[in-house]
Formats: structure tokens, sequence, C-alpha cells
């Protein structure tokens, strides 16, 4: 027998407890074993029950134990993929006024629903990807999802009008897909105490494609006509999956382990070899249990809740400067159509700031800590507590700043302060969710994207009218005033958060 190691990941993994059944002390045998026939002889003799696990540092089917030029290669990609997928999400809203001229329309209803119903879709895609792929992995998700979303996007480009367009678009949303998965993949791929930097980079992504995306938009429309604008995220994302058919593989590991285990059974004949993380559920148990994972994890964890509201309230507050950005500076300080895009780039540097930040930070303590043996999800939250601070201070600022006219150098510098804040709140808490609920991360993380997303589609909603009854100032105040309500929420959870996931655990198991 060979000895092996279990997955780096933190001790909360164990809330899968509820779907493994209980067995005796049994073997484990190594992924890459090749079992002599005289030692399965002896265990179906016995009809003992081998679990097959990964083996140490050396067993290359452990995505942990990939090179890092591999790792950081899938990083990359699928980040690029998120990137695409977010610019997707505001790149027509530049191009809107063309849009509506081109279809006969008039009003702001379709200026708003067009860009908001992504949001919509996007909140049910998630639900359905995210806990398939604790069942049947990564791979065939990323893939299929990516190709669905060139589809919806060339039906966008080739629109007869404007239902259509709006009906692609929701379904372009639900075709979303790196979003659920792409954190969950940093921790396939990294042990604990090494997924800071890989969860900055894949947190980044979403974060710059509502800000590169008017800017490229604009330009794009100016020159080659609204339909250009999803011509461009086709093409771009048509690359990309040509990519992930050359460098994609399974990362999950319990799907490699499934497999594993299959092979050795077929290869030995041996009915009593399973994954570790086999349960002995029927096949229809175990989808009807992952299709309700992500709700059932939103409505009865508290860490997640929390955690969820006020990721809630923060995109929604970047779709809301996003959207309402342009024409404050059109007001205001009199930006032509042509040069408004560049009043984003103030809230984008923030956000590669914010990205830095977690860079250096995300896995300090972390790493601090497991050097005693000590690491815990909470680690992660210190961030936060900074973003929570900072948040509302660049929401103050760009306020009164734009109320007095100040000159425009003073909100941009103000939106940069936003953006670093908005880094600093929202990949730290994916990191926390990836650390909190091990295996079971995409479910967490869709659970979150449903109310993170409604508040995307939503906040942005109030900003007219707030700012037409209350003024530049005044309504940028009262954000930041509910922000600041927030701040207590990470110190919470780094003082009570064990004891809350403990609580997770046994509803759980029950």
């Amino acid at each position: 027998m060979i000895e092996d190691t279990d997955i780096p990941t933190s001790d909360d993994d164990a809330i899968r407890s509820n779907e493994i059944d209980a067995v005796p002390k049994i073997d484990k045998v190594d992924s890459r074993s090749n079992l002599s026939k005289n030692v399965v002889s002896e265990w179906e003799a016995a009809g003992q029950e081998v679990l097959v696990d990964f083996g140490d540092e050396t067993d290359s089917s452990n995505p942990q134990n990939w090179s890092p030029k591999l790792k950081w290669s899938l990083i990359v990609l699928v980040s690029t993929l998120d990137l695409a997928v977010t610019l997707a999400t505001i790149i027509c809203a530049p191009v809107t006024p063309q849009i509506l001229a081109e279809f006969n329309q008039e009003g702001t209803f379709y200026t708003t629903l067009i860009v908001s119903i992504w949001e919509l879709g996007e909140i049910l895609g998630p639900l359905i990807v995210a806990p398939l792929s604790e069942l049947y992995g990564r791979f065939y998700f990323y893939h299929t999802g990516t190709m669905l979303f060139i589809l919806f996007s060339a039906a966008c480009a080739l629109s007869p009008n404007i239902q259509s367009l709006v009906a692609f678009r929701f379904l372009n949303g639900m075709a979303v897909v790196a979003t659920a998965l792409n954190p969950s993949m940093v921790g396939d791929l990294f042990k604990v105490e090494q997924r800071g930097s890989a969860m900055a980079i894949v947190g980044l992504a979403p974060l710059l494609g509502p800000v590169l995306g008017p800017i490229i938009g604009g330009y794009l429309g100016n020159a080659l006509g609204w339909r250009w604008c999803f011509w461009f995220i086709t093409i771009l994302c048509g690359f990309l999956e040509v990519c992930f058919l050359v460098f994609l593989r399974e990362t999950y590991a319990v799907q490699i382990l499934k497999t594993k285990a299959r092979q050795l059974r077929k290869a030995t004949n041996n009915p009593n070899l399973r994954s570790k993380y086999e349960t002995r559920q029927t096949a229809t148990q175990l989808l009807k249990d992952a299709c309700v994972r992500p709700m059932v994890l939103l409505l009865t964890s508290p860490i997640l809740l929390l955690m969820s509201l006020y990721v809630c309230v923060v995109y929604g507050y970047l779709y809301l400067v996003v959207t309402t950005l342009t024409s404050v500076f059109e007001s205001v300080y009199h930006f032509s159509s042509s040069v408004v895009g560049l009043s984003f780039l103030g809230l984008g540097v923030g956000c590669v700031i914010g990205v830095i930040l977690c860079h250096f930070t995300l896995d300090l303590w972390v790493r601090r800590q497991s050097q005693w043996g000590q690491t815990q999800p909470e680690q992660r939250l210190p961030p936060v507590v900074f973003g929570g601070f900072i948040l509302p201070f660049g929401l103050f600022m760009y306020g009164w700043t734009t109320e007095f006219h100040v000159q425009y150098m003073a909100p941009i510098v103000a939106t940069g302060i936003l953006g670093a804040g908005l880094v600093a709140t929202m990949i730290p808490v994916r990191s926390y969710l990836v650390d909190a609920f091990g295996i079971y991360s995409a479910s967490a993380i869709a659970g979150s994207a449903v109310v993170r997303n409604l508040g995307g589609t939503f906040v942005p909603l109030a900003g007219p009218p707030l700012y037409k009854r209350l003024g530049l100032g005044w309504g940028n105040s009262v954000l930041g005033f509910i922000a600041l309500a927030f701040l207590p929420a990470p110190l919470l959870l780094m003082k009570y958060g064990r004891t809350l996931r403990a609580i997770d655990k046994r509803k759980l198991s029950a």
C-alpha cells in the first residue's frame, strides 16, 4: 500500500461529510498505482474496500503538483475569459443611442434594459453550472459555456430588432461560466498558503471589464458601428476557445480521482476500488443535492449570506458608478463623447492598485500561521477591513468634488480610491469563500453570485433618481454611509467565523 496525502485545503473541507457515509478503517491506494494480482486477490478475498487518493508531491495527477508554468498559464487563460465576458457586459452601454436609433426606439427603458438584462441571466447560469461542475468536473463546462457564449454574442451582432437583442443578451449572461468556476479553479490548483496571488489575478478580470468596456465600446461604436462591439467579443472569445482546446485540462480533484478509480477497477477487475470522494448515493440523489446546494448554502449559512450581502452592495456601487460616470462628466465637466471614456481610467488604476495590495497581503497571515499549523479561512479577511474604510471615503470624495465642480482630476482620483476599495473587498471575500467551503466552493460562489448580480442589476437603477433628488454630494454620501454600516461584518467573522463554520458543518451533516 502506498501512503498518500490529502488535498491541501482548509479544515472546512469536512463539510462534505454529509455526502460520504461513514466507513471502517480501510486501505488507501495511490492514484498512480499498478496493482499486482496477488494484492488484488487479497483485497477481493477479504471483500475490503479500497480508497483511491492522490500520492505524494511527485504525483502528477494531482493538479496542485503541476508545474507553476502550467498552473499560471491556466490562471491567465481563464482570467482572460472572465475579462472578455465582463467586457461584453457593458461594452454596448456607450452605443445604446445608436442601437435605439436604428430600431426606432425612444426613452430610457431599453437603454437600461440592454445592460441590466445580462445580470439577470448571469444569476441563473452559475446556479446550473457550479453544482454540476462539482459532479462532473470543470473541463466540459468551460468548453460548453464558452461555445454558447460565442454563439449568443454573434446572435447579438446579427439581431434584427430590439427585442431579439435583449433576449440574446439575457442568454449571453446565462452562458457565463468563468465567474462561478474561476475562483474554484484557484482552489483546485494551489495550496491554501499559495492562493493569494492567483486569486488576485482572477479577481481583477471581472472588475476591469466594466471599466474597459465603455472605453472600447465607445471607440468601436464611433468607428465601425454598434454591431462591431458584439463582433469584437465573438472574435475574442473564439480565440480563447481555441486556446482552451489546446491547454485546458480537468482540475477538479473529485472528478480526477473518480476517473482514476474507474480506470483502476477496469485494469484490476477489482470492484472494491473507489475514489475517496465517491458516495453510496444514487445518481439521481447526487444530481438533486447538487442542484439545490447553492441556494441551500446561501439560505442556511450565516457566513455566506452576510458576505454575499456585503458584496451585493459593493458590486452594485461599481455598476452604479460605471453607468452614471459618463453622464456626470458630460454634464458637469462638459467632456465630449469621444474622450469621456477616459474618465474611467481612474477606476481602472484603482482596481490595479487594489490587486497589488491583495497580492502582497492575501497570503501574508495565512503563511505566517501555516508555520504553526493554524491556518484558518478568516485570515483572508484583513484586507476587507481596509477596503471597508477607503470605499466610503472614495464615495464621499467623488460625490462632493463633482457637486462643487472641483477640477476634473479630483473625482477621477476619487474613483481610483473607490476602485481600490472595491477590489480590496471583493477579492478577499471570494478567497475566503473558496477556503471556507472547500470542494463545494463553486456552489458557494454561485450562491453568492445570485445576490451579487441582483445588486449589479437593481442598484444602478437607483442612481439617477437618487442623484436627481439629493444631488451628487448627498446622493453619494448616502451610499457611503450604507457601505460604512457593513464595516463590522469582516470584523465579526474574524472573531466568530470559526464558530459559524462549525454550525454550517453540523447543518450540512444533518
